[in-house]
């Protein structure tokens, strides 16, 4: 599977690609299985755009399911 650097989201990225949910949101729901954990590079934190889109695909049919 091809993991570009262009499909790598930073904490700052994925605020911004997440429509300015917070910093504590989005670990909120990493400990909740919402989002996936990050992938951890040295000190950093990145995240595959693939994995990202993945779980708002789920939530998006979870929500079908609920009506």
């Amino acid at each position: 599977m091809d993991h570009s650097h262009q499909n790598l989201l930073s904490l700052s990225s994925l605020i911004e690609y997440l429509d300015g949910r917070s910093r504590a949101s989005i670990y909120r729901d990493i400990s909740e299985g919402r989002l996936p954990a990050p992938i951890k590079l040295g000190g950093s934190s990145r995240w595959l755009k693939s994995e990202i889109d993945a779980k708002l695909a789920e939530a998006a049919d979870r929500r079908g399911e609920a009506a």
